[in-house]
């Protein structure tokens, strides 16, 4: 409530009327009434459907990962685990909502829970390099869209290129964290629990088929995202909108 008075009337909060460019209730009821009801009707179930299909491929990768794990949670169970994440996780910063809500009902389902902390973990790299699969993608776009100082840009994209390289061989040869692992100095209360996860992540080593296909999904997942959002503008634009 307070975010959307924040937005919607700033001068609440002690901003001035324009903090948000004039953004109003009225304006937004003004917008929604200039809608074209069929194309409206139209590009706003594209963008509901390809958002659910990102979601799909988020739980079909989860499934996935789990059963490489050697655990088996029923589809339609990882999916209300999903969307009661993602309703917790309206109310807390970035995926933490999403992620922690999985982790407690997945280890609290197989009672494995080094293991489901480590297909989560492994999620969020497969996240990373998808993501920045994509930015690589669409960089010739990126470059005529963007004023870009150009040093910079290579100076991010070496960093990214050698991120998604090292992440794409530790994941296809875990066995070199699990090697990294047995000689990180550790408390003896801790060995134990390490020597865990160092096994859980090796469990991946016979699985590359598996994880190529969860990278794909991974790329499905924010497709999904970039369509809804190309869907919502189609629809607000009149059919106006650039992918």
């Amino acid at each position: 409530a307070a975010v959307f008075t924040l937005l919607f009337r700033p001068q609440t909060f002690g901003f001035s009327e324009e903090k948000f460019k004039g953004i109003s209730l009225d304006g937004l009821t003004d917008a929604l009434g200039q809608l074209t009801l069929a194309n409206a009707a139209f590009w706003f179930t594209f963008a509901a459907l390809a958002k659910l299909l990102g979601i799909f491929a988020g739980i079909l990768r989860w499934r996935l990962l789990l059963r490489a794990q050697g655990l088996r949670i029923p589809f339609w169970y990882l999916a209300k685990c999903w969307f009661m994440g993602r309703a917790i996780g309206l109310w807390l910063p970035s995926t933490v909502g999403l992620d922690g809500y999985r982790l407690v009902e997945s280890a609290a389902y197989t009672g494995e829970a080094i293991r489901c902390a480590t297909v989560i973990a492994v999620e969020k790299l497969i996240g990373f390099i998808a993501l920045g699969l994509l930015v690589f993608l669409t960089l010739p776009r990126i470059l005529t869209l963007f004023n870009v100082n150009a040093p910079m840009l290579a100076i991010v994209l070496a960093c990214l290129l050698g991120f998604i390289t090292i992440s794409l061989l530790l994941l296809l040869n875990p066995r070199v964290v699990q090697a990294l692992a047995s000689v990180l100095p550790a408390p003896a209360f801790l060995r134990g629990e390490i020597d865990k996860l160092s096994a859980a992540l090796t469990a991946y080593a016979g699985h590359r088929a598996t994880l190529m296909l969860a990278l794909a999904l991974g790329l499905g997942i924010h497709l999904g995202i970039c369509l809804m959002y190309f869907g919502t503008a189609m629809a607000i634009s009149g059919g106006h909108a650039a992918i």
